[in-house]
């Protein structure tokens, strides 16, 4: 892997801040180019997962019941007769039976109707009388009546403890997930305004939990909002462009220069530099959209 030339131009305004010496787009044998390269992607994915950035900001359908003629990517799922399939390439959908045919969707997971005498696994779901169980405990079934009557299925519209029925992974360029919602259920309250509905942090916290890069819950249709991994530095706002040169030279100047009594005066200077770009960052974030549920860009000009 190497650097590109926009990166590399970036990598030398960086070293520009710190007085060392700048490389060309080719260089990948001096000290210079080794440590950008090492340490390019780190700063700007812990940049990009700092804030909501807003060019970053991503929306997607994840989970839905499947559509014709729908641009769908690798990252969405679909229910198509009871069943949940996962994109395995990004396309516009067709009649479904072609594109499975082409493999452009990956069974994920069936639900098939409960049958007596049979093996279950844990948090294996089915269907009876129109519903939705998962089951609780591994078991072999008897009658249903009496395999619910020993807790060993739970309707999956009751949250069973510690357990959920669906797993939904999130893009894999999925740097910070912002916003879980529910389609069509969100929370409602009623104030002396009128009826309004609650934003995403106040829903009940057993609606979803993240774990890794899983999003486990019980919902068979999620909207996500997430911070994408903006690889193309001409798609990067100004102000974060200007933050990573600044962050990656802070990060340069122990590597290029060590970390002597010459360069206390250096990292104040880009410490000084970081803070302010950084409250202007959030500022200017703020002012632009609705950012009513994070409270670091709602309280960056108070900071």
């Amino acid at each position: 892997m190497a650097l590109t030339s926009a990166e590399v131009d970036l990598c030398n305004q960086s070293i520009s801040k710190i007085s060392a010496t700048t490389f060309t787009f080719g260089d990948v044998t001096s000290k210079e180019s080794k440590k950008c390269l090492l340490f390019f992607d780190q700063i700007r994915n812990a940049l990009l997962r700092s804030f909501e950035w807003p060019f970053a900001r991503t929306r997607l359908r994840l989970v839905s019941g499947w559509l014709t003629d729908t641009v769908y990517t690798t990252d969405q799922y679909v229910w198509q007769s009871a069943l949940l399939y996962k994109a395995a390439e990004a396309h516009t959908s067709d009649v479904f039976a072609t594109d499975l045919t082409a493999v452009k969707w990956v069974l994920v997971s069936s639900i098939d109707a409960w049958i007596t005498a049979t093996a279950y696994a844990l948090n294996a779901l089915v269907t009876i009388n129109a519903l939705l169980y998962q089951a609780l405990v591994a078991h072999t079934s008897g009658t249903f009546s009496t395999d619910l009557a020993a807790e060993k299925w739970i309707l999956t519209s009751t949250k069973p403890t510690n357990v959920f029925g669906f797993n939904y992974d999130i893009p894999a360029s999925s740097l910070r997930l912002v916003e879980n919602q529910v389609v069509n259920t969100r929370n409602v309250n009623f104030n002396f305004f009128g009826t309004y509905t609650y934003p995403t942090s106040d829903r009940p916290a057993d609606t979803w939990v993240l774990e890794t890069n899983t999003i486990l819950t019980n919902d068979t249709e999620v909207d996500i909002v997430y911070i994408d991994t903006i690889d193309t530095t001409t798609e990067w706002d100004v102000l974060f462009t200007e933050l990573f040169i600044a962050t990656l030279a802070k990060k340069l100047l122990a590597a290029l220069s060590g970390s002597g009594p010459g360069t206390t005066s250096l990292r104040a200077d880009l410490n000084k530099e970081i803070d302010e770009l950084t409250k202007e960052a959030n500022t200017v974030g703020s002012q632009e959209g609705n950012n009513s549920g994070s409270s670091d860009w709602n309280n960056a000009r108070f900071n």
